[in-house]
């Protein structure tokens, strides 16, 4: 009877540490087994999120660590700078008739300052150590976000934009001849960028569109946009066909369309060209371009 007693005894102790079959795959076990391999890379994965976790707590706390260390020194800075103030008025409030009784004064002031300036480049030092360590971390946590590549690059498309806004608000307060005179100034100087925006505006504005035009047309002409070249042309000859620009404006349509294989059409304005202003400088240009112009 006591052999049977033990022995179920001993049976209960055997089943007491056999895991349980229920238990299997479970991953808020401390000890999981019998996982599938899909349950082990998600039991990795939340060990590596935890591990990340963890470490983004360290990295916070180092930062306000840093910031409370950073406060610090820039409020002992600020008492080492009225202490500084604080000596030079005394310097400066020494009577030069009382020198000789106050050497010794002197003496301790430049002491003082003395101490007081090593403090201050002990502190800048410090302070400079700081700043480059949260540099660094704070570089480390952008890393994991957006580069400073493209940070920069995020950074200069919006001040183009704000300088472009501006640019535009500016522009549309102007009155008409003054873009127009602006524009002049901005085509002199081939700064073809600016001029074009002052002379689209001068347009809105009403004020001589048939001259702006033709400037925006040659603009484009010496960008090499043939297209945009012939129709503003066009357009400024529409607007007043009897502008001193006239054997300029068809020489130069004629060559665009040249350009764009519109060899028909501009042999018609270099012939058009010659005939209006057979004496202008243009006629002769459109009669050796004539020669040249094969089909």
């Amino acid at each position: 009877m006591k052999i049977l007693n033990l022995l179920f005894l001993f049976s209960l102790f055997l089943f007491a540490k056999e895991p349980s079959a229920f238990e299997a795959g479970n991953l808020d076990s401390p000890n999981p087994y019998g996982l599938t391999t899909s349950e082990k890379y998600i039991l990795q994965n939340k060990k590596a999120i935890k591990k990340l976790k963890n470490e983004n707590l360290l990295l916070s706390e180092k930062i306000e660590n840093l910031k409370e260390e950073l406060e610090g020194l820039k409020s002992v800075t600020e008492g080492i700078n009225r202490n500084l103030n604080s000596i030079k008025l005394k310097v400066d409030n020494i009577d030069k008739n009382k020198i000789a009784s106050l050497k010794e004064n002197l003496s301790q002031i430049r002491d003082d300052l003395n101490r007081t300036i090593s403090i201050q480049n002990e502190n800048y030092t410090q302070i400079k150590n700081v700043l480059k360590e949260l540099t660094s971390l704070i570089d480390s946590i952008n890393s994991s976000y957006i580069s400073k590549v493209e940070f920069n690059k995020e950074i200069k498309n919006l001040y183009a934009y704000i300088d472009n806004k501006l640019k535009k608000e500016s522009l549309a307060s102007q009155s008409g001849k003054f873009l127009y005179s602006k524009a002049k100034e901005y085509y002199r100087k081939k700064d073809y960028s600016r001029a074009k925006d002052c002379f689209l505006w001068s347009i809105k504005k009403h004020y001589r569109p048939a001259t702006s035009s033709f400037y925006i047309g040659e603009i484009c002409y010496y960008k090499k946009d043939y297209s945009c070249a012939i129709k503003y042309y066009k357009k400024s000859a529409s607007l007043y066909s009897k502008s001193s620009f006239m054997p300029t404006l068809m020489l130069h349509s004629a060559i665009s369309l040249e350009k764009l294989n519109q060899k028909r059409e501009a042999k018609l304005f270099y012939e058009n060209l010659i005939k209006r202003f057979p004496k202008s400088k243009a006629a002769k240009i459109a009669k050796a371009n004539l020669k040249k112009l094969k089909f």
